[in-house]
């Protein structure tokens, strides 16, 4: 099948959602080939509306002039839907949205429902959102949970190369302001709780600034963080999802270490929790959970094995593609084999 993959230059970098998917395209012998929606240049900085509109154009002629069988957007961001109705109506290229975050807008804009409604399917990231768009009468909308690639986490590293990322307990992800105030005094005395991730410069509280890397983790980096650390902990943004837990969730299973995250009602969906993953509602039963599982060595690598099997059989990109082209043939969209 020949496939064009839409995503922006910033994410598509080893570890990161959308390089997964692209890579198991071509994993599954798939023409593939990337083409960007965001693209940071001088004429994208400072002629931001012309370079956006030269880009949609762009988008329409390649689909059409080349013959692609299938569009697949991850995220979207300056795809236009007249740009999504053009190459419906022009070529015999069907078009998919993979949407990682809250169409309804939270920490990101809003999606217009024009937009969406374009998409032969629009995937979303949580059934809760599947459930409202389809209240509205949105029948291409549909809950799809996110995956890992999982090349990118299986690497073998050197205790040389893991060392600096060593950590009994981790966590990455950007700063935000209930983060902070959660995070403090989590770990006992002698834990060494390492933070990874961009703005963590804000940090006011001194017990969270000495534990700062100062940095954000990304591609390999981020995959010896994992493979080095012994308990990756995660609490998801409220206005994410509802449902479903976020890619960090699936990466840090994936990776092997033990994820311990915040309990999600839908979780079950994806994981079974304690057994493949740990889950908490407040912070006091985070901390005990840090405690027990650091101080119970087999119980901790047993949970995490179990959950890395669950990853790696349910949760990868390869997967995924091959549930979208699943949901594609329900719905009467038929595409090449190959």
């Amino acid at each position: 099948m020949k496939i064009l993959f839409c995503t922006n230059d910033s994410s598509f970098q080893p570890t990161a959602e959308p390089y997964g998917y692209f890579e198991s395209l071509r994993e599954l012998d798939h023409s593939a080939e990337v083409f960007y929606y965001r693209k940071k240049s001088f004429f994208y900085s400072n002629f931001r509306r012309q370079w956006v509109s030269w880009m949609n154009r762009q988008l329409v002629e390649k689909c059409v002039r080349e013959s692609f069988d299938l569009l697949v957007v991850h995220r979207g961001g300056y795809v236009a839907a007249e740009a999504i109705q053009q190459i419906r109506r022009e070529s015999e290229c069907r078009c998919v949205c993979i949407f990682p975050d809250n169409p309804f807008g939270s920490y990101t804009p809003p999606l217009s429902f024009d937009l969406i409604a374009a998409y032969d399917v629009f995937f979303t990231k949580d059934a809760y959102f599947e459930e409202e768009f389809g209240m509205y009468g949105a029948g291409n909308v549909v809950a799809l949970p996110h995956a890992y690639g999982r090349p990118d986490f299986d690497a073998d590293y050197t205790e040389e190369e893991l060392a600096p990322y060593r950590a009994d307990v981790a966590f990455f992800g950007s700063h935000h302001g209930f983060r902070e105030p959660f995070f403090s005094g989590l770990t006992d005395k002698g834990v060494e709780f390492k933070i990874w991730g961009p703005r963590w410069e804000a940090a006011k509280d001194p017990w969270i600034v000495r534990r700062v890397m100062g940095r954000g983790v990304y591609g390999e980096e981020k995959a010896k963080v994992l493979r080095a650390t012994k308990i990756v902990i995660n609490i998801q943004h409220g206005g994410g999802a509802v449902f479903w837990p976020d890619d960090r969730t699936f990466q840090i299973a994936g990776s092997g270490a033990l994820a311990i995250v915040n309990d999600k009602k839908g979780i079950e969906d994806v994981f079974e929790a304690g057994r493949e993953i740990l889950t908490y509602t407040t912070k006091e039963e985070l901390r005990e959970l840090i405690r027990k599982y650091l101080a119970d060595d087999e119980a901790r690598l047993e949970i995490a094995r179990r959950g890395q099997e669950r990853a790696r059989r349910d949760h990868t990109t390869t997967v995924r593609f091959g549930q979208i082209l699943g949901i594609l043939k329900e719905r009467g969209i038929t595409l090449p084999e190959n």
